[in-house]
Formats: structure tokens, sequence, C-alpha cells
């Protein structure tokens, strides 16, 4: 098992101040010799990073985030910030700058490997003891943390905790598999919503279920060398391979109708391409009709055709396309059915993590408005970033998809990739079953779902092209995956998918199979949930229940009025006059015989005095009064 020693580089505090806002009040140990306050120019945004837009609006929170590094440029390095809010009462020694009700600080934790929720728990007490003092110009505390947090070293297997992936698919469902097959596509993705600390949590989370991501595939996530000296990432002039080839390399990557992704538009073309975006519908990708189910032949239960092998694909030879059956499982639906299949294959041999975050493609878990300029630089390719800044949503033109997290809301003016990113009936199985088990599983057994589903999109990706198999994942999906630059330095690095463990791996979906009327239960149930127009129709049934719930009560209430007016009505028929004989008691009627023939016996609900036939009069005359409302 590899260790990881020392894994802190620097811990440092930031205030705010009413006058110049966050800054810089001490780090440990110094960044700048002499200048304990002071931050190298590469990081000289970290102070908006650790106190995040509307942090005044929560008394705590933890943020994540990526910083470019400065011993090795072309490494990443990983920032956590932990920051309170407490009143100015309960501050010991005040200073002069503490002009406000309230003192908000926070405390950052540079740290060279990725991990974030290990050492945030860790981090959280140590700010929640300092903040207990009331002295923020001792600052011993912080720096016995920082020497504790070096001293014990870190098993590489413990950087996915405090990660929830459960809590992920309880909160997206079936669209978790949406944006897993969305990050493959390395396109430029804004996850937008707040607080800043649940924001970056679950973009950390869903990167989380591409196996090996975080523990390996982060290393340049957050390095680019740009074209433009004025952005805070800085040009460094390092002489490192993989970033002077990530700024000159051309990417071949096209889009469906053929124009090139790397082409750059002038500013005349690019207002006329956000005219015409506007006019497209915002609505959500899948609300187009999905005609998948409609359109795929049901799967042959007879014997299949021996599937072609690895080398087929590179082979020059004709392959009868017509002729290809798909192959057929038998669908285990345990727990464990799909993990026992792809248990036992090696991660590294696979390939993995693919080399997703590299060359321009940026993931920074929180991104503060400093950073907005980044963001529309040309040597960045693509990006996964997460803002709580409703400026960054007004720039459309910079991003091409939006993820509302509150809303849980997916949107893109891009067809084509609407069309890419629908789920099938085998994705829909798959899905239904990690959110079906995943409650009783735990977060480990859903990342094993994930890689499992990864090894065989990658096994059926080396078809060759027009395969049946291929349409299981949605074959715009799988050609628009294979023209990135991850999966082609992924063919690179594993020799053309020659990997011994896909020798007997069948080219699949793991579940493929008849459609069934569970099928179309499910696809329904997924269209109702995603599209607009599902959603309309599922709010206006609720709120039809409620008018109906309403009116029930209404009517219920004169339905109560009505029977209690029968049920007089049948009293004075059925009861019996009292004999004349009988006196009444003087606790049931009055000394007055006259009082007592005017006053209603609340028992029998009529007049004693009245004959039977006045009172039937009076009840259907009370009857006819009713009104339904």
């Amino acid at each position: 098992m590899s260790l990881i020693n020392e894994p802190v580089l620097n811990i440092i505090v930031v205030g705010f101040h009413h006058k110049k806002g966050c800054q810089v009040e001490h780090c440990y140990p110094e960044l700048v010799s002499g200048r304990p306050t002071e931050l190298p120019a590469a990081w000289r945004h970290l102070p908006a990073l650790a106190l995040p837009d509307g942090s005044h609006n929560y008394l705590s929170d933890t943020i994540y985030f990526n910083l470019p590094g400065l011993n090795e440029p072309a490494h990443t390095v990983y920032g956590i910030s932990c920051f309170r809010q407490i009143p100015v009462e309960q501050v010991v020694q005040k200073t002069d700058d503490m002009t406000r009700s309230s003192v908000q600080k926070s405390v950052c934790v540079i740290c060279r490997a990725p991990l974030f929720g290990r050492l945030a728990v860790k981090l959280e007490l140590v700010v929640r003891a300092w903040f207990l003092q009331g002295d923020f110009s001792q600052t011993q505390l912080l720096e016995d943390a920082y020497k504790h947090l070096n001293s014990c070293p870190v098993q590489v297997d413990q950087m996915l905790e405090g990660l929830s992936v459960l809590h992920l698919i309880e909160n997206w469902k079936h669209k978790a598999l949406l944006l897993f097959k969305l990050l493959l596509l390395r396109r430029k993705v804004l996850i937008y919503g707040s607080p800043a600390g649940t924001l970056s949590s679950a973009l950390l989370s869903l990167l989380s279920l591409l196996p090996q991501c975080i523990e390996n595939g982060l290393t340049h996530a957050a390095n680019v060398v740009l074209s433009r000296p004025l952005s805070p990432v800085p040009m460094f002039d390092t002489q490192s391979n993989d970033v002077v080839e990530s700024a000159t390399e051309v990417s071949d990557e096209s889009f469906i109708d053929g124009s090139s992704q790397a082409e750059e538009l002038s500013p005349k073309e690019t207002g006329n391409l956000l005219e015409e975006k506007d006019r497209v519908s915002r609505q959500s990708f899948d609300e187009t009709i999905l005609t998948d189910v409609v359109d795929r032949q049901e799967i042959s239960s007879a014997s299949r055709e021996k599937c072609h092998s690895i080398g087929d694909k590179y082979k020059p030879q004709k392959v009868i396309i017509e002729a290809q059956q798909s192959p057929t499982m038998a669908r285990d639906m345990s727990v464990d059915g799909l993990y026992n299949l792809t248990g036992q294959i090696d991660h590294a041999e696979c390939g993995f993590p693919l080399p997703l975050f590299e060359n321009g493609y940026l993931c920074l878990p929180y991104l503060s408005l400093q950073y907005l300029d980044l963001l529309s630089d040309s040597a960045v390719q693509g990006f996964v970033v997460g803002a709580s800044n409703v400026l960054f949503k007004q720039k459309r033109q910079l991003f091409d998809v939006l993820v509302e997290l509150n809303e849980m809301r997916i949107e893109t003016a891009d067809i084509a990739l609407r069309r890419q990113l629908t789920l099938g009936t085998e994705d829909l199985r798959f899905a239904d079953h990690v959110v079906r088990h995943g409650s009783t599983q735990g977060d480990s057994w859903i990342r094993d779902q994930f890689s499992s589903y990864l090894i065989y999109l990658l096994r059926t990706s080396l078809l060759p092209e027009g395969s049946r198999e291929i349409d299981s994942y949605n074959a715009q999906f799988m050609a628009a995956f294979k023209t990135t630059p991850a999966y082609q330095q992924w063919l690179k690095n594993t020799n053309n998918g020659n990997i011994e463990a896909f020798t007997n791996l069948t080219p699949m979906h793991p579940f493929c199979g008849q459609l069934s009327v569970a099928d179309m239960k499910l696809k329904l149930a997924h269209t109702m949930s995603t599209t607009e127009g599902g959603r309309k129709v599922t709010a206006a049934v609720a709120s039809t229940g409620r008018a109906v719930a309403t009116t029930s009560r209404a009517v219920g209430g004169a339905l109560s009025q009505a029977r209690g007016a029968l049920s007089g009505w049948w009293s004075a028929l059925t009861t019996p006059a009292p004999p004349s004989g009988d006196v009444p008691s003087d606790d049931v009627l009055p000394s007055d015989a006259e009082e007592a023939a005017d006053e209603p016996d609340q028992d029998d609900n009529r007049l004693r005095s009245d004959p039977p036939d006045k009172a039937i009069e009076e009840n259907a005359n009370n009857i006819s009064n009713i009104k339904v409302v």
C-alpha cells in the first residue's frame, strides 16, 4: 500500500477586511521570504477562493479548489478552505478593522495530493478550536496543526474519504449516468450552485465515479499555457514536455458536421453564433423525443455469431454489418452480478485513469469571479468547473452545458449534444440498478458499478463502426467519444486497446436483453422526470391533486351537513312521542313549561314542542338550502 508523506505544503489564513476585501493575514511556511502575508503571482486570487461568493450568508463551510503548482508548474496542488463566522462580541482581542457585527476568517490547507475529505475533517476541528480562543493573532495552534498533519502519512486509498457518491445518486438518480457520460465527452461544463462547499464536493464526487480519476487523474487539471498573460494562471518557462505539447498540439477533434473544434471565431462570428443560440429554446437537453427504444430492434434470443476480436478493428478487411449479431448474456440482476464480471481486471492495465484532464482541459471544483477570463482563453480546450456567482450563468457563450445543482437541471443549446446524451434502454436499466441498490451497498459498490460500466464501454468501442453492440451505448455518443483526444490517447497508451483482460470480455452492454413492459415503464418515468414537458405534466398533476383535495374538503363538509339533516328527519319519523303521564325531572326541563317548549333539545336535534310533520317540513327546507362549494 503506497503512502503519501508530508502531504501539506502550506497553511494560510484569509480574512475579510471591510475596505480591502479578502486578504491573506498569515502564511506558514512563508511563500514569499520575509513577507508572511504575500502570495506569489500564480496564487494571487487564492483569497477569493478561500472566502467564496456568498460566504457571508453561512456561519461555516468547507470548500475544495485546485491551483497550479509553484515548484512543479506542470502539476496541480489542491486546496481545502474552512471558514467560520462569529459575532464580534466573542472576539477577545479586537482589532481596529473589526467594524462589523461579525468576524469572518478562513484557514486554507494547500496539499500535494487530493486528500480533500480526509484533511477536511481534521481542518474543521482545528479551525473550531482556533476560533474558540478568541484571539486571531495567536497562530501557534495553526503551526502545530501543520506539523501534525505532515507527521501522519496518508494512504492512497484514503483520497476518496468524504466524497459521497451515494448522496449524488440519491439526488440525481438516473441522470447521474448522464453526467458521467458527459465527462467522457470533454465539453465545456459549468456546474452552478450554492453553497460553494456543497458545489465543490458534488463535483469531486462525480469525478470519483471515474476509476482512478481522483487518485491519479487530476495531475494536470489546473495547468494550461495561456495565450493571454493577464489571466490568473501564469505562463511558466519550464521545459515540461507535457505542457509544451499541450500548448502547441492542435486537436483533430471534430464536430458531427465535420467542423474543427479548434477553429477560432471572429468577434462578428461569435456574435452571430450567440444570436443563433438565443433563438434556440433553452429547454432541457433530453426533452427531445426518445425514439431509440422504438427504432431499435428487439434482441433475438437465438444464438449469436462470434464477436469481432480486438484486432479486427484495425485489419483492412470488409465487415458485413448486416450479418452481425449482438451477443447475449443471461443478465445477472443481483447486487454483485456486474462486479463479478470485471472485478478481477486491473485498472492500470485498462489504461485508467483516462487522460481526460490534460492538454488544456481543466477541472476546477470551485472558481471565483476573478477567474472568469480564464474560461475564454483560446488555450482552454474545455473545462468542468463549479461556480456560485450568478454572473457565470450570464456568460452563455463560454460553456456548452449548464448544470443547475440546486434545481437538479441540465441545460444545453447544442441539439447534437442532446442526442449524444440520450440514455437508451440498456443505460436506464444500469442506472436503475444502481439507484435501487446504492442506498444499501454504499459508495464503494457504486464506484465499482461505474467502473465496470466504463470497462464494458471501452471494450465495445473497439468494435467496427456500425456494430449493433455500439447502439446499446447510443451510437451518437460513441462516435463523439471516439473523436476526443482522451480516447485517442487511451488507444496509444493501450496499444490500440490490445489489453489482455479484454480478450475474455464480451463486447456488449452488461444490461442488454429483450425489451419488456418494465423497460417501457422505466423509460416513461425517466422522460417524465427529466424533460421539460414531463415536469410540466407532473406539476399540473400535483396542482390538480391539491385542488381536488381542497374541493373534497368543501364537498365533504356539505355532505356532513346533509347527513345531519337527514338523520334528524329520520329521527323525527322513528322516535315515538313520550307518554303524557311522564313528568320530566327538574334538571332536564325548566320550571316554566312555555320556555321549555321554545328551547331545542340538543339530543335529538329537533323541537320537542313541534309535531313530527312540522319537523319534517323544516328539515326538508334545510336540505334544499345546502350549497355545495
